[in-house]
C-alpha cells in the first residue's frame, strides 16, 4: 500500500499553523492581526419506528441496529435510542493576517461521529490575493462537491438540522492542494468561480465503517475541480465538476477497484443547484450526476425543499432521493428516498433551535425494503 497518505500532508500543514502560532505570541505579533470565530451544534436523535428488512448496512455488529444512518461522511447512525453523539459538534477557526493581501486560515473540529471522539484539522491553508478579483490557496479545504458542502458542518447555517444525506454523503469530504478563484460582478451579477487540484488520503474512513470493522482506507488521486456561483438579489445558481481516481484498502490489501483492472478508478462528480430566496418564502433545490464506473455503482441524486418565515420560525418541507446503477447507467439497482420536516426558531442573530422528523426508504427494488423514522432536536449557535 501506498504511505504518502493525508497523514504526512497534515503534518505538515499543522507544522505551519503551529509556527505561524509561534510568531502571533512573539515578538513580531504587532506585525500579525489574528482573529477568530466558532460554530458548534447539541443534537440529540433516536429511531422511532423501523420497518421492512435489515440489510446489515450499517454494520450490526458495531450497531444496535435498526438503525438510520444520518451523516455517511462521517458515519453519524442513530440507533433506537436517544442519543447526542452522532451530530453534535465544535469547530473552531483562526485567522491570521499578515498583509493586506497575505494571510493564514486553520479550522479544527470535534465530534463523536462513528462511535469514535476525534478531533481533525478540516481547513489549513494560505491565502494570497494576486488582484482584487483573484485568490490563490494553498493547502487542506474541504472539497466543494455540492451547494452546502463547504459550511456543511456549520448547521446554523441552514434550516435543516442536517444537509439532506441522499445528496451529502461521499468518503472524502477535503483535499490538499491548491485553488484558485475568481469573483467579481458581471452583466450585474455576482459572480464566483473556483478552479481547483489536489488529492486526499483517508486512514480508517468513516464510511467504510458502516460496511464492516475492517478498517479501511480510502485514496482519491489526480484531483481536479471547477465550480461557478452567480447570484442576483434572490436568486442563486451553481454548477460544480469534480473529476479523480480513487482506490480502496482493506486490512492493506486493496479492494477497489481489482487491481487486474489497474491500481486506480476513474470518477466523476457534477452538481447543480438552484437557491431561491425572496421575501418569506425559501426554495432549495439540487441535482448530482455520479459516475464511479467500472469499479463502483453509479448514481443520480436530487433534493428540493420550501419553507416559510413566519417571524423568528422556519417550517420547511425537503425531499431527496438518490438512485444507485450499475457501472453502465442502464440497470437501476436500489433507490433511497427521504421525506423530511423541520421546523427552525431563531433564538438569537447567533443561535438557534430545530426539530426535525425523517421518513426515509431504502426500496432495493426485489420487492423488498428499509424503513426508518427518526427524530432530531438541535440547538445550532455560532460565535
Amino acid at each position: 500500500m501506498r504511505k504518502n497518505d493525508a497523514r504526512s500532508s497534515l503534518t505538515h500543514i499543522s507544522r505551519i499553523a503551529l509556527a505561524i502560532g509561534a510568531l502571533c505570541t512573539s515578538g513580531l505579533s504587532q506585525a500579525v492581526d489574528f482573529s477568530y470565530s466558532g460554530f458548534g451544534n447539541i443534537t440529540a436523535g433516536k429511531v422511532i419506528s423501523a420497518g421492512g428488512i435489515d440489510i446489515g448496512y450499517p454494520d450490526g455488529t458495531q450497531w444496535n441496529c435498526p438503525c438510520l444512518i444520518a451523516d455517511f461522511s462521517h458515519g453519524s447512525v442513530y440507533e433506537q435510542k436517544w442519543s447526542l453523539a452522532p451530530e453534535s459538534r465544535v469547530g473552531i477557526q483562526g485567522n491570521w493576517t499578515f498583509t493586506p493581501d497575505l494571510s493564514f486560515t486553520a479550522q479544527g473540529v470535534a465530534r463523536h461521529a462513528a462511535q469514535k471522539a476525534k478531533a481533525d484539522l478540516e481547513w489549513a491553508y494560505l491565502s494570497y490575493n494576486l488582484t482584487p478579483q483573484l485568490t490563490v490557496q494553498l493547502g487542506r479545504k474541504r472539497l466543494p462537491l455540492f451547494f452546502y458542502s463547504d459550511y456543511q458542518d456549520v448547521s446554523y447555517a441552514y434550516s435543516w438540522v442536517r444537509v439532506p444525506p441522499d445528496v451529502y454523503g461521499w468518503a472524502v469530504v477535503n483535499y490538499n492542494g491548491a485553488n484558485l478563484t475568481y469573483r467579481g460582478d458581471v452583466a450585474g451579477w455576482a459572480v464566483k468561480s473556483t478552479v481547483y487540484a489536489g488529492s486526499e488520503h483517508t486512514k480508517k474512513n468513516p464510511i467504510a465503517k458502516l460496511e464492516t470493522a475492517s478498517p479501511s482506507d480510502i485514496n482519491w488521486d489526480s484531483m481536479w475541480g471547477v465550480d461557478l456561483e452567480i447570484n442576483r438579489d434572490w436568486f442563486t445558481a451553481r454548477l460544480a465538476l469534480n473529476k479523480s481516481k480513487q482506490q480502496q484498502f482493506r486490512d492493506g490489501v486493496q479492494t477497489s477497484p481489482n487491481p487486474a483492472n489497474g491500481t486506480h478508478s476513474p470518477q466523476t462528480f457534477a452538481a447543480l443547484s438552484f437557491v431561491i430566496d425572496k421575501d418569506n418564502w425559501l426554495l432549495r433545490s439540487e441535482l448530482s450526476y455520479i459516475d464511479r464506473s467500472p469499479a463502483r455503482g453509479s448514481y443520480r441524486g436530487r433534493m428540493f425543499g420550501a419553507g416559510y418565515r413566519i417571524d423568528k420560525f422556519t417550517p420547511m418541507i425537503t425531499v431527496s432521493q438518490l438512485k444507485a446503477y450499475n457501472s453502465a447507467f442502464t440497470t437501476l439497482a436500489e433507490k433511497d428516498a427521504m421525506t423530511s420536516l423541520s421546523l427552525r426558531y431563531d433564538l438569537t442573530d447567533t443561535s438557534s433551535i430545530k426539530a426535525q422528523y425523517d421518513r426515509s426508504r431504502w426500496d432495493l427494488l426485489d420487492g423488498t425494503d428499509v424503513r426508518r423514522k427518526l427524530v432530531t432536536v438541535s440547538y445550532d449557535f455560532v460565535f
